[in-house]
């Protein structure tokens, strides 16, 4: 009986880790519209986004808070998005989300570049603020046997939950909306990264 208690005991702890991780999607509530109007692509709807995780990409929430300029949030949780991580109490919408979160080359949440001259994994995701409020961010690391290496973090407060990335060339493409006009373009010159807003 005690042999039968000891093995119920170690599959119980195999299998709370998996769980665990799993937890996080979905965590973007997509609100259909009060009078349940169909006009409004589903990530220019109301989102409730709640992150609760501890690591990014390999990524210590630690790590990024000491890479974070002197004057911007703290985070206290964070989560990368997912095909996975956006749901709806709406049929309609969640038909919706399905259709569009994956592009033709893949995820439309991470991409990989050589922007640095090296191969970097961009992330992007939602961390809650540890003053409060929840915003998008966009994560480069570059990726190890050793443990993945933190290049560059940028949170973008005032944005809605929605966020999604693309590597063109030497170019990351960020954007917070889908079939639009407007991106944030971050390019990697003489040691330094730098942004420019595109309207085409």
């Amino acid at each position: 009986m005690s042999l039968a208690r000891n093995l119920a005991a170690v599959l119980l702890l195999a299998v709370l880790p998996a769980t665990q991780a799993a937890a996080a999607d979905p965590f973007v509530t997509v609100s259909p519209t009060a009078d349940g109007s169909t006009g409004l692509a589903w990530w220019l709807l109301d989102m409730n986004s709640r992150p609760k995780g501890t690591t990014v990409a390999g990524i210590t929430l630690a790590q990024i808070n000491a890479a974070l300029g002197a004057g911007e949030p703290r985070w206290c949780a964070a989560d990368v998005l997912t095909p996975a991580s956006f749901t709806s109490p709406d049929p309609a919408v969640r038909a919706e989300i399905a259709q569009s979160v994956t592009g033709p080359a893949g995820s439309i949440f991470s991409a990989t570049t050589r922007m640095t001259g090296v191969p970097l994994t961009a992330v992007v995701g939602n961390y809650l603020a540890c003053d409060g409020g929840v915003a998008p961010f966009v994560l480069l690391v570059q990726p190890a046997a050793t443990g993945a290496t933190l290049v560059y973090v940028r949170g973008y407060f005032g944005w809605t939950p929605f966020i999604a990335v693309r590597a063109d060339a030497n170019r990351l493409i960020v954007s917070s909306c889908l079939e639009c006009d407007h991106a944030e373009i971050l390019t990697y010159r003489a040691g330094r990264f730098s942004w420019r807003s595109e309207n085409p």
